[in-house]
């Protein structure tokens, strides 16, 4: 009998989209904080290791590369959507939102600084998965 994994709700929504587009392969993006200047690190995070593991996925790497936090330039720029002319002040009220949003446990070298704009620096790992197709019995 095949056993089905317990999965979060975070890893549900991965399968389901790898689900939907099963016909082909979907390009994702992650982020990972800046432990080692000079290499990228080794693995994905557990939420996608666990479905690869469970074989649910198929992951390939595409590349890697180390820049400022795209999530977070993403997130600010949403939030200054309405605001002309930025300024610290703007910045302090969405950092700590940003992270207050973030999960509890959340890596502290991937929070935003403290001054206006300054991002922080990620590697950024660009996959592209697929849904395994379970064999038959």
């Amino acid at each position: 009998m095949t056993q089905i994994p317990s999965l979060t709700l975070q890893q549900l929504e991965l399968l389901k989209l790898a689900k939907k587009h099963s016909s082909k392969e979907i390009q994702l993006s992650y982020e990972f904080p800046v432990l080692d200047s000079s290499k990228p690190p080794i693995g994905h995070p557990p939420f996608i290791q666990e479905l690869i593991d469970d074989h649910l996925i198929d992951v390939r790497v595409q590349g890697t590369s180390m820049n400022v936090s795209e999530f977070q330039q993403a997130s600010w720029t949403e939030y200054c959507k309405e605001i002309h002319n930025p300024i610290q002040n703007d910045w302090n009220h969405w950092r700590n939102g940003f992270i207050a949003q973030l999960e509890e446990g959340a890596e502290p070298l991937m929070k935003p600084g403290k001054r206006l704009g300054q991002f922080t620096k990620v590697w950024i790992r660009e996959i592209s998965l697929r849904a395994v197709q379970p064999s038959s019995l």
